[in-house]
């Protein structure tokens, strides 16, 4: 026998003794449920709604089950109840022994409905909705949870499978989210804990790390595209998460890129996320401070744990954590802050040239400028120098020698007179300081990822410059409470740095605009802090119309604001400018076309869409049925809505195939009342000034018109003249429109 097959035999031995275990520990255990004589209850026919992951669609089955009329237990947006459903044995099962014993071996479930206004259960299209949601939620968590499970962490993770099912003989026929009732503890001897929520809160009382570095790899793993938040279980069995994305689709929850810095500004890097490859995510120096400080006095970082110990049930907890997804920068509609406005209407975008002249003269009001030490200047220094060059992704930044091997983490140890507490110090520092057995090779850092990152060190900016975080400003370096900023600039100038690296536009155009003096929407102290050099503001607008991921619009105004700089230094010759207005035109139309597409899919989020396949929908089709898919777009649906016609994108070619061969490439369906893409300026509800054009289309027009003219490209010159003349008069403007026109004529009279 050889050690391989030895190795193998010994784990299914293992394996099959601990199945025993756990089968006769339940079966001594007993039905918990059993005081409460479900089984009596008469059953009630209902249609199950299972999501498919791979398809992304919802399949429908019947089944009965027996539930409780009464809630045992209600959170402030939905009831539970006790539910009991038998398990439907395999058609391939041999031994059907176990489920002839009836409804009095049926397995125990939690049945969960969203509640109305009037505290009834909600029968509407969107309590609908939000059910299924949950449920693409659980199953688009659990993917991420088998790549991590890939990586072969110290501990596996899983989330309870879920599904909905709609009770089709009650009245409005209402929709419950299902999953298995899970009881008991955790090998820590602790119950169901919440380790994580979508806005930043850490749970630092059992201090786990594998829920934390799981939302982390998350991240990394899916390019930036998701970040799986709000965990919370028994043990490593999780349920109810809230998935974030880069775009906003996954509903009321869905932070988005600010959810996702809010995660970040907390996490602590540990050797567990070395070992898996988890790149660090780079802090301020304020920020590691306000971090290290709590490592000391971990009791004052969040004030949530005192408040849910007020809340004992469980599912009590599942919607507290829901209700507070709606709070406290919960929904991105609400996370605005009044000084933003202010920001907005002191910003004169259109006397951009003469504040441009006078600001190296320009005086700095006291209000605005911080106290600053030289480290602190060198810092700044150092941040707006590292914003002018791309990003690195070495050694260092996954915490190893050039070699490749784990660096060592160092461990700070803190005495206590408490013996509770010194125990649980000393198993975290066990789990800690565990050698591994091997490192898995650092993650794939690619462009996507790049971009994303961009995206979250810019709304971090963001949130510092909105007073998110005033416990990060250093309090020692002033007198009074009065003297203090309302927020740490250095860490908006430190993310926007990190960001502008990354080729963030937004991160580009913040920085370009203060350092010719200009107000941002970023901070109300950005300017005041940041030197003036315009030859560096050039530079991030370079950066930003070279980005590759970037909407079009942001790189609009970076090419107009680059071109006013050039025009009033005036030191460059024509055939730059005319490079940069060119760039800028083309980015004009880009943007054009893009916000076309976004109209497009609004119409179609806003039409709605039933469950199943629609004409026009994005998919993917088995060709021939030969098990390679292939992108097309859905032409036909027969009226049973089980067959559809596909046209293939390559080779325009059309093939009949039944829907369990074809998969969607658009968000699922159930979700189109809600879900995204979004973009930043859609679900934060306000438009970023930073990113308004300088000049109007018509305006460039006459601008480059004017060069072409100039260095004798007078055709070119006359097209732009009447076409610039055209969009004047379609925007009011009858009197340029006039001279542009009578400029063209002139031209004309001169070939």
């Amino acid at each position: 026998m050889t050690a391989l097959s030895y190795d193998k035999f010994e784990v299914r031995k293992s394996l099959r003794e601990k199945i025993r275990r756990a089968a006769a520990r339940a079966i001594s255990e007993g039905d918990p449920w059993k005081q409460y004589d479900i089984q009596s209850i008469p059953a009630e026919r209902v249609v199950r709604h299972c999501y498919n992951p791979t398809t992304r669609q919802f399949v429908k089955d019947e089944t009965i089950v027996k539930v409780e009329k009464k809630p045992f237990t209600h959170g402030a947006m939905r009831h539970c109840y006790r539910m009991k459903k038998m398990a439907t044995p395999p058609q391939s099962a041999s031994n059907h022994r176990f489920h002839s014993y009836g409804w009095s071996r049926a397995l125990n479930y939690v049945a969960k409905c969203y509640l109305d206004d009037d505290g009834m259960p909600d029968t509407s299209r969107e309590g609908s909705d939000a059910v299924l949601t949950d449920i693409i939620l659980q199953y688009e968590a659990a993917h991420w949870s088998n790549e991590f499970n890939k990586s072969d962490p110290p501990r596996k993770i899983d989330f309870i499978r879920a599904y909905a099912m709609e009770f089709v003989d009650r009245p409005g026929k209402p929709m419950f989210a299902v999953e298995r009732f899970i009881s008991g503890s955790d090998s820590y001897g602790n119950g169901f804990l919440k380790h994580n929520t979508n806005s930043g809160y850490v749970d630092l009382e059992t201090r786990r790390k594998t829920p934390q570095v799981f939302s982390a790899h998350s991240f990394y793993a899916s390019h930036g595209e998701r970040l799986v938040a709000d965990i919370q279980g028994v043990g490593d069995l999780y349920t109810d998460p809230q998935v974030l994305s880069i775009d906003y689709r996954f509903g009321d929850g869905d932070l988005g890129p600010r959810g996702m810095a809010l995660f970040f500004k907390t996490f602590r890097h540990c050797d567990m996320s070395d070992l898996l490859g988890i790149p660090i995510f780079p802090l301020s120096r304020n920020e590691r401070r306000h971090q290290a400080k709590y490592d000391e006095d971990e009791s004052t970082l969040s004030e949530e744990s005192s408040l849910e110990e007020l809340v004992k049930c469980k599912f009590q907890r599942l919607d507290f954590n829901r209700q507070k997804r709606k709070s406290v920068l919960m929904r991105p509609i609400d996370m605005n802050s009044e000084h933003k406005a202010d920001t907005a209407r002191r910003s004169n975008l259109s006397m951009i040239s003469t504040t441009i002249r006078q600001s190296y003269a320009v005086q700095k009001s006291s209000k605005a400028v911080i106290h600053r030490s030289k480290s602190d200047v060198d810092e700044i220094s150092n941040c707006l120098q590292l914003a002018l060059n791309d990003a690195v992704f070495n050694h260092r930044t996954f915490h190893r020698f050039e070699s490749g091997e784990l660096k060592p983490r160092r461990f700070r140890t803190i005495e206590s007179d408490d013996p509770i507490q010194e125990k649980a110090k000393s198993s975290r520092y066990l789990r800690s300081t565990a050698a591994p057995v091997k490192a898995c090779p650092p993650m794939e850092i690619s462009d996507q990822t790049r971009s994303n990152l961009g995206k979250v060190h810019y709304h971090l900016a963001c949130l510092h410059g909105m007073d998110r975080f005033p416990e990060v400003v250093p309090t020692h370096e002033y007198n009074s409470i009065e003297d203090r900023p309302s927020h740490d600039i250095f860490s908006v100038i430190f993310h926007l740095s990190h960001a502008a690296s990354l080729y963030n536009v937004p991160a580009c155009l913040s920085l370009a605009r203060a350092r010719v003096g200009l107000d941002s929407s970023v901070s109300p102290l950005l300017k005041a802090n940041v030197p003036i050099d315009f030859e560096s503001s050039r530079d991030l607008c370079l950066r930003a119309l070279n980005a590759q991921r970037s909407p079009a619009a942001g790189k609009v105004a970076a090419g107009c604001l680059l071109y006013q700089i050039l025009e009033d230094e005036g030191n460059v010759g024509d055939t730059e400018k005319i490079r940069v207005l060119e760039d800028t035109l083309r980015q004009v139309n880009l943007s054009r076309k893009e916000a076309e597409i976004v109209r497009e899919h609004a119409a179609k989020l806003y039409r709605g869409k039933a469950a199943g396949f629609h004409t026009g929908d994005k998919v993917e089709a088995n060709y021939f049925m030969e098990g390679t898919y292939y992108p097309g777009t859905v032409v036909e649906v027969n009226e049973d809505e089980k067959t559809v016609v596909v046209k293939y994108d390559d080779d325009e070619s059309t093939e009949s195939l039944c829907v369990e061969n074809v998969r969607s490439l658009e968000p699922p369906s159930e979700l189109a009342d809600h879900s995204g893409p979004l973009s930043d300026e859609e679900a934060l509800g306000h438009v970023n000034i930073d990113e308004e054009c300088l000049f109007e289309e018509y305006e460039l027009m006459a601008k480059l018109a004017g060069l072409l003219e100039k260095v004798g490209r007078r055709s070119d010159a006359i097209e732009l003249y009447q076409n610039g003349a055209e969009l004047a008069m379609n925007s009011g403007k009858m009197q340029t429109a006039n001279d542009l026109s009578m400029r063209a004529a002139e031209l004309e009279n001169l070939e």
